[in-house]
C-alpha cells in the first residue's frame, strides 16, 4: 500500500512541476516602444477664478499648451472655455493642430484636418441644435 501512495505522491508532483508557468508574465502592450522621450520643459499655473495654463515640450519637439477661462454659469453650470494647440512630428510630415472647445463643441482646425470632416461635424452640430433637448433621453 505504501508503494501505491509514494507513487501517487510521486506523480502528483511531477505533474504540479510540469503545469507550473514556463515563461514569466508578458507585457501588455507588445508593440515597439521606441526611444525614451524626455520632457524638457513644462509648467501648470491654476489660479483662483478657476482659470488655468498648462505647457509641455518633450525632447523630439512635440509640444502641448492649453488655456481654461471659466464663464458665467449657464442652465447646465458653471463651464470652461478652453483654447489650446499641439504639435509632433509624422513620417507624414509636421501635424500642428489649435483648438477651441466651449458651448459650441471641440473645434479643431490644423494643417492636417481635412475640410470635408470639418463640414460633417458642422452639419451634425446644426442638427443637434435644431432638435429640442430631451433632458429625460438618458434616463
Amino acid at each position: 500500500m505504501s508503494s501505491i501512495k509514494v507513487a501517487l505522491f510521486a506523480a502528483v508532483a511531477i505533474s504540479c512541476v510540469f503545469a507550473a508557468p514556463q515563461f514569466g508574465p508578458q507585457p501588455f502592450n507588445n508593440y515597439n516602444r521606441g526611444a525614451f522621450v524626455p520632457i524638457v520643459s513644462q509648467h501648470y499655473d491654476l489660479n483662483p477664478d478657476q482659470s488655468y495654463t498648462f505647457a509641455y515640450v518633450s525632447g523630439d519637439g512635440s509640444r502641448r499648451d492649453e488655456q481654461g477661462v471659466p464663464r458665467a454659469a449657464g442652465p447646465e453650470g458653471p463651464a470652461v472655455t478652453v483654447q489650446g494647440s499641439y504639435s509632433y512630428a509624422s513620417p507624414q510630415g509636421p501635424i500642428q493642430v489649435s483648438y477651441v472647445a466651449d458651448e459650441n463643441g471641440y473645434q479643431p482646425t490644423g494643417n492636417n484636418i481635412h475640410p470635408a470632416i470639418i463640414k460633417a461635424v458642422a452639419q451634425q452640430v446644426a442638427q443637434a441644435r435644431a432638435q429640442p433637448y430631451n433632458q429625460n433621453y438618458y434616463g
